[in-house]
Formats: C-alpha cells, structure tokens, sequence
C-alpha cells in the first residue's frame, strides 16, 4: 500500500513545479535598482559578551585631620654634685612608711620603757613592803615603851621588876634583830637612817631599863634618880621616832 501513496506525492509535487515555471514566466520584468537594500543581520556570536562588572567605590568619608603638639623643650638643670645611682637607706626607709607603718622602731622604744616599767614597781613594792616592816616595828617599840615599861617602873620591889623584864626581854631582842635586818634592806638612804634612828632608840631603853632593874647592892639615891632620868631620856627618843614613822 506504501508504493501508490508515494506515487500519488510524487505526481503531486511534479504538477506544482510545472505550474509554478509557468507562473514565473508571465510575471512582469522588475528593475533591480528599484529594489531596496536587504541585508542580512549579522550572526550573533555564540558566546555571549561578558557582563559589564559594577565597581562599587566606598566613600573614605573625610580623612582625619592629624593635630601636631609640639612637646615644650625641657628645661636645662645641672646634675646634682653628689648624685647616687644606687638606692640610700633613707630611700628605702621612705618607700618602707609609704608602703605601711615600720614596726621595729616602736619595739626598740617600747623595751626600755617596759624596762623602765617594771624596775619602778619592783622598787615601788619593796618600799611598801618595808614600809609595812617598819610599822610594824615602830607598833611594837610603842608598846615596850607605853605599857612594859610602866609594868616594870610599878613594881613594888626590884625582884619583881627584873623578872617582868626578863619575861619580856626575849620579844624586845627580836624587835632590835628586827630593825637592824630593815636598816641593811633599806630600799634608799633615807629609810636607812630611819631604822638605823629606831634601833638606837630600842638599845637606849634596853640599857636604861636593864639598869633600873638591876639588883646590886648599895645604890644610893643619886643613882637610882640618875637611872629613872635614863628610862625617860630613851622613852622620850622612842616616842619621837615612833610618832615620825607614823605620819
């Protein structure tokens, strides 16, 4: 069936050339002058022209303005004569009590004052405490002379008299012990002389009172008026230094 279908073209092709030759032989003559001017663009070419690249300026803004100062012109001074490049201890003493306060001056202060502190009470109790001695002291020479003596001067016979006193010896004999200790502990030169005052005041009535008790025979008046002048002599020296010690 193919082969009458492509004779049916074939014939009908051929009868539209014969009729387009005999078309063209009854068209009128045109001048080729008159005909305008075709032509042809040109082909593009097959690569495409490159984009045209945008260049993008940043604007700096206004540039900073740089400012000068001119720096004074130092001052000419003259090197100090005696200038040390090393560090002196009074520097470093300087930068110790700006940095804090230097401790070790005030212990060196503070040790003789507490030195000087504590040999003051030492010397302030020793003089209290023998201040208390000797009253003591002078409380017992007031009662040899205020009330032994007296006993001893009352008694109807010499006997008796020398036996009271020699009851009561033993305690005046601790008193004179007493005092001569107090005059070698003696804390000045003053207190001293104090006790060294009341021990001769003790031995003075001992004396006088071993005297007026005694019992040898033939004393006569004179002498026994002359021993009682003796016991009032030393009563009158206890009296005095006991009253002095007591104020």
């Amino acid at each position: 069936m193919r082969t009458p279908v492509r004779s049916a073209l074939t014939l009908a092709l051929a009868a539209a050339l014969v009729t387009g030759v005999a078309a063209c032989d009854q068209l009128p003559d045109i001048d080729p002058s008159r005909l305008p001017d075709i032509s042809l663009p040109s082909r593009p070419s097959s690569d495409p022209d490159p984009a045209p690249t945008e260049t993008v300026t940043e604007d700096p803004g206004p540039a900073p303005t740089e400012t000068v100062t001119e720096a004074p012109e130092p001052e000419e001074t003259s090197p100090a004569p005696d200038a040390s490049p090393e560090p002196t201890a009074t520097a470093d003493a300087g930068e110790a009590s700006e940095d804090g306060l230097t401790w070790w001056p005030w212990l060196l202060l503070a040790i003789p004052v507490l030195g000087l502190i504590i040999w003051w009470w030492v010397v302030a109790a020793k003089r209290r405490r023998w201040d208390r001695a000797v009253s003591a002291a002078a409380g017992e020479l007031s009662w040899f002379e205020d009330s032994l003596v007296p006993q001893i001067l009352g008694k109807s016979s010499g006997a008796e008299a020398a036996s009271t006193w020699q009851a009561a010896k033993p305690r005046i004999l601790t008193l004179d012990r007493t005092l001569h200790e107090l005059e070698e502990t003696a804390p000045s030169e003053a207190r001293a002389g104090r006790a060294a005052h009341g021990l001769a005041a003790v031995r003075a009535l001992v004396s006088a009172v071993d005297d007026e008790t005694s019992t040898q025979p033939g004393v006569d008046a004179d002498q026994l008026r002359a021993r009682r002048a003796a016991v009032d002599a030393a009563r009158t020296q206890v009296r005095a230094w006991v009253a002095a010690v007591r104020k």
